[in-house]
């Protein structure tokens, strides 16, 4: 069976084996700076020359000094070399770097020296994912979150084994995502401190129940997953812990993303819930249309629905690729602004547009 392996990075490659007091003041005070240009000219040309000799000293390294240089490298190498691991082909590598400059740099040279031996290695990252600011952290691994659901659950259900490499990184964003395991995660490890021994965290019997929670406030989870607004009322009724305050706006915070993202796809299989927005109205057709439906479509129909509510609030403006709501073109439905959006290879919601509001009329197969 393939392992998809998602490995936190730090910047271990650029201070292991040891550099002069300079040097490692430069890279304390750039540790935060996401773009090379937000450096100090002189500061900017040292770090690149650094870099760039330690990417050629990774590379050129056999396994024995790339655990010297790496931690992370450390961490998946002894991995590879106690736990019962064998490699695939298909095996997939996620470096998740911060979103600084030295470190994309420190994660790029991880993934060349991986690709370099054969394996498959890319790197990600999420806007805000640094120490700067506790504000953008946040916001970052809110964001985090939905990009790694949408990744590890494709990959889970192409039948990859998920395991994560909490070696490298820092300790905020490893916290978080060692919660983050036990939901995705075949198994996750890390080096004991000081040796070569690896520690290991099979998944545990923990799930976030959060059913009741969201289905009792399912309107207004979901239209803060889709970045529409709530009123005061709507915003006592979920607990704190849910959210994040960011000036006057309230968004999910990174554990109500991920309540929400545990949750909402058991929630929406169920049957066809009200509208979220005032702006996507229900007639009858539509709703009996919806009667008798898989789980899988009932899904998509509740999903697609929340999608086209934040489109109409937001004045028809900004769509979502996923959404893609569009107007028919045959005359006899162009005249009455006869709209559609896919939910399938097979079916379609078909609407109609009048002004920023959609009446939905019915499920059915598309027209082609």
């Amino acid at each position: 069976m393939p392992n998809l392996i998602l490995n936190t990075c730090g910047t271990s490659l650029l201070t292991n084996l040891g550099i002069d007091a300079e040097l490692r003041q430069m890279l304390n005070q750039s540790a935060n700076l996401q773009r090379w240009e937000h450096m100090p000219t002189e500061v900017a040309a040292r770090l690149h020359q650094h870099v760039a000799a330690r990417q050629q000293l990774l590379i050129d390294a056999d396994d024995a000094q790339a655990k010297r240089l790496s931690a992370e490298l450390n961490g998946l190498l002894c991995w590879h070399s106690q736990a019962d691991w064998k490699p695939s082909s298909s095996d997939m590598y996620l470096l998740l770097a911060t979103d600084t400059a030295l470190g994309a740099s420190t994660a790029e040279a991880i993934s060349a020296w991986l690709q370099h031996r054969g394996y498959s290695a890319q790197v990600i990252s999420a806007d805000g994912l640094n120490t700067g600011s506790l504000e953008s952290f946040r916001q970052a691994l809110s964001s985090l979150v939905r990009r790694l659901d949408e990744l590890l659950t494709s990959y889970k259900a192409s039948g990859y084994q998920i395991q994560f490499n909490l070696t490298g990184g820092f300790k905020s964003l490893n916290g978080f995502l060692q919660a983050l395991s036990t939901l995705y995660a075949d198994q996750s490890f890390y080096l004991f401190e000081g040796s070569s021994e690896i520690i290991r965290i099979p998944t545990l019997p923990l799930t976030l129940d959060a059913y009741q929670l969201i289905t009792d406030h399912l309107n207004t989870f979901r239209r803060l997953s889709q970045s529409m607004t709530i009123n005061a009322t709507q915003q006592k009724s979920i607990p704190e812990l849910m959210l994040f305050h960011l000036g006057d706006e309230v968004m999910l915070s990174e554990w109500g993303e991920l309540l929400w993202l545990s949750s909402h796809r058991c929630i929406y299989q169920q049957k066809l819930w009200p509208s979220c927005s005032d702006r996507v109205r229900y007639d009858a057709d539509f709703v009996s249309s919806c009667d008798g439906r898989s789980p899988d479509l009932l899904y998509l129909i509740n999903d697609r629905i929340a999608m086209l509510s934040a489109y109409a609030e937001g004045d028809c403006k900004l769509m979502l690729k996923k959404l893609d709501a569009k107007p028919l073109q045959q005359s006899k439905y162009k005249a009455e602004n006869i709209w559609e959006c896919d939910l399938d290879g097979n079916y379609r919601i078909f609407m109609k547009k009048e002004g920023y509001q959609f009446t939905l009329q019915k499920v059915d197969k598309a027209l082609h």
